[in-house]
């Protein structure tokens, strides 16, 4: 008979820990998805600063992740509607900013969403792309 229950207790335990193996792997893949999202929906932006280095080189890109989405009907201003519209769309709490540097020709784009249903629940989780304008 405790034989039999040793067995059971032995079964038990290994199932709950199928089952949080599950769980991680879930956690991580919904994890996974939003920082995909980020880089494919950011590489959309790049081409588009890329197509017009002017503006982006001037600042007209630079954005602050705190700021309100630009309002406006010039080429920079609907790039960035339209890109912070995507990853409001995609990721939850997403926010972005980019920042250029004239003199090295260099814009590091920052997209940050909350991430709090992911393995280690951080709430603010980053996604960085840097590149450099020709």
């Amino acid at each position: 008979m405790i034989e039999v229950l040793v067995t059971i207790l032995v079964s038990v335990i290994g199932l709950f820990s199928a089952m949080q193996l599950q769980l991680t792997a879930v956690s991580n893949t919904h994890s996974s998805y939003f920082r995909s999202q980020a880089a494919v929906i950011s590489n959309g932006l790049v081409d588009q600063m890329r197509a017009n280095p002017t503006g982006a080189i001037a600042g007209n890109y630079d954005i602050s992740l705190s700021g309100s989405a630009p309002s406006g009907s010039s080429v920079e201003a609907t790039d960035l509607a339209q890109w912070r519209a995507d990853l409001t769309a995609a990721m939850p709490g997403a926010t972005s900013s980019v920042a250029c540097v004239a003199a090295t020709r260099i814009c590091n784009l920052v997209v940050q969403w909350d991430d709090s249903r992911g393995l280690d629940g951080n709430s603010a989780e980053q996604f960085t792309l840097t590149l450099r304008l020709p």
